[in-house]
């Protein structure tokens, strides 16, 4: 859906309505470095309700079902046992777990089948809470698989944050530690970065300045939360076409990692 990031920001499509009523959802996702977690941290800022799939993902493994039948699957390799052996006897040691699971595709397969449905659930719960409770102005389901697990049909818009090759290495050895070899190998369980990109509704390109990064993520923002941009498609007018012009790309600054 989306075009080719060649700038900073751009935008093909909206929807007619929102799927929760007046609370738009934007499923965030994106290059592995590409800033995914910034734009949600920014966006969170500005008073949306953020849902991190990775910390839910964190809190279902430590669900006593969830717990059985991952040992029960993986074997007692991915269970830790810390200095105070009864306190931690039966956690999930999510390190030893993620290094079988990112060795084996099929071993990944069967995490996500654990997994995935209660994630889903919790996802589910919350946006139906704010949907019908709460007073945030958007909800955002930041997840790094959210195209790969199905999850984007649970949002209105869906948001691609990317960065060239260079920067996204720049930025996880800074951060993570990572060496090239260990962001192949991660980014080979995912989907390639161009069919993503190809089923954003809005790309978002990263190799600037924070500063430059802050102003899209308003402009996103806006467009998501605008009310007239709201009254224009309920009444069936075209808000991508009537945006777009203003939209659909710009690119600022020199790249620099944040």
């Amino acid at each position: 859906m989306s075009s080719s990031c060649s700038g900073a920001f751009s935008l093909t499509s909206l929807p007619v309505r929102w799927k929760h009523g007046a609370v738009p959802v934007i499923g965030l996702t994106g290059a592995i470095g590409g800033g995914k977690s910034q734009v949600a941290a920014l966006l969170g800022k500005r008073g949306a309700v953020v849902i991190d799939a990775d910390r839910v993902g964190h809190e279902v493994l430590e669900h006593p079902e969830v717990r059985r039948q991952v040992i029960e699957r993986f074997g007692a390799l991915v269970v830790a046992h810390g200095p105070d052996a009864t306190a931690s006897l039966g956690a999930i040691d999510r390190r030893a777990l993620g290094s079988v699971v990112f060795a084996s595709r099929p071993a990944l397969d069967d995490l996500e089948a654990i997994v995935h449905p209660p994630m889903r659930q919790q996802f589910e719960a919350i946006i139906d809470h704010e949907s019908v409770h709460g007073r945030a102005p958007a909800v955002v389901l930041d997840a790094a698989i959210l195209l790969e697990a199905g999850w984007d049909n649970l949002c209105d818009l869906v948001v691609f944050v990317d960065a060239s090759q260079p920067v996204r290495l720049h930025r996880v050895a800074r951060d993570r530690g990572w060496t090239a070899e260990v962001l192949q190998a991660r980014e080979a369980a995912q989907w390639p970065r161009e069919r993503k990109l190809s089923r954003a509704d809005i790309a978002i390109h990263n190799d600037s300045s924070l500063e430059i990064l802050d102003q899209n993520v308003d402009r996103l923002f806006r467009l998501a939360t605008d009310r007239k941009s709201l009254d224009s498609r309920t009444s069936g007018t075209s808000a991508s076409s009537r945006l777009s012009g203003s939209a659909s790309s710009f690119q600022g600054g020199d790249a620099s990692a944040w």
